[in-house]
């Protein structure tokens, strides 16, 4: 069970890391690369909420 716990913890601290890569994109290198700042805030959104939805899974067992 240990694996499965790590690897949920690992995919929302990746999206965190994502989420915050896509608001520096955004807001500092706004002229060349804002779109993909917005790419890579909704990427990191669906890795934290794939990540809690396994984090849901792995308590109700």
């Amino acid at each position: 069970m240990k694996k499965q716990e790590a690897a949920y913890r690992k995919i929302i601290f990746a999206g965190m890391i994502v989420i915050a890569l896509g608001i520096a994109f955004t807001t500092t290198l706004k002229a060349s690369v804002g779109s993909l700042g917005t790419v890579f805030i909704a990427i990191g959104g669906l890795l934290f909420i794939f990540g809690m939805n396994e984090k849901r899974k792995h308590d109700e067992k």
